[in-house]
């Protein structure tokens, strides 16, 4: 679904279909809607990012988040790539900034790491390049152009229309509210059939 496609659509469910100037103030609360179900607590499948390699050369011993990073993901991590093992990523291990500087661990092989504001920092620094693998929940991204590339319009359209009709439409909030917690139930449900389709693989009986 397209962007001004969900917006006509809220102007339909919520009685505003004749009045003049409401589509950008729908677009604002898509945007508002989308900005407060990227702080749930639980996020869905479709916003996990695992395609981010990193690197740095040596002697650096940050790496800016990636644009839109959220947080990292349920089973996922920062990973360090080592090309001489067959299995070439190595997951690091995370602590404080403050526990970690206290260590003065110099320059080495990266073992350990931080995420604070904006930045990770490596532990020890890297003495050589080095390459990382980041797999983060990744923002949905802007809805200031009508494309139909936002996931959660891809995935989740209901979601997000519901969410923003409660802020277009205060009168019947709680109608929205919970029509929209029934389609997070729906894809929850979604999320747990993928994971144990990952599991437990069908067999197809020849």
């Amino acid at each position: 679904m397209k962007r001004d496609e969900a917006i006509e659509l809220i102007r339909l469910r919520t009685g505003r279909d004749n009045v003049a100037g409401w589509d950008e103030r729908i677009r604002l609360e898509l945007e508002m809607a989308q900005a407060s179900l990227e702080w749930d607590a639980v996020l869905p499948w479709f916003l996990l990012n695992v395609d981010d390699t990193l690197s740095v050369t040596g002697g650096t011993a940050t790496l800016a988040l990636p644009s839109g990073f959220l947080r990292l993901g349920n089973q996922g991590g920062f990973y360090r790539y080592d090309s001489t093992r067959d299995d070439p990523w190595i997951v690091l291990k995370r602590d404080s900034y403050e526990a970690l500087s206290a260590r003065n661990l110099g320059e080495g092989i990266v073992e350990w790491y931080a995420i604070l504001g904006a930045k990770i920092y490596l532990f020890p620094t890297p003495a050589v390049t080095t390459t990382f693998r980041l797999i983060h929940f990744k923002s949905g991204g802007s809805l200031a152009t009508n494309t139909a590339t936002n996931p959660w319009l891809v995935y989740a359209p209901e979601v997000l229309i519901h969410e923003a009709s409660a802020r277009v439409d205060p009168e019947r909030a709680g109608l929205w509210m919970g029509l929209a917690e029934k389609e997070k139930n729906r894809i929850n449900l979604n999320e747990d059939q993928r994971d144990f389709d990952g599991l437990n693989p069908r067999v197809i009986p020849e």
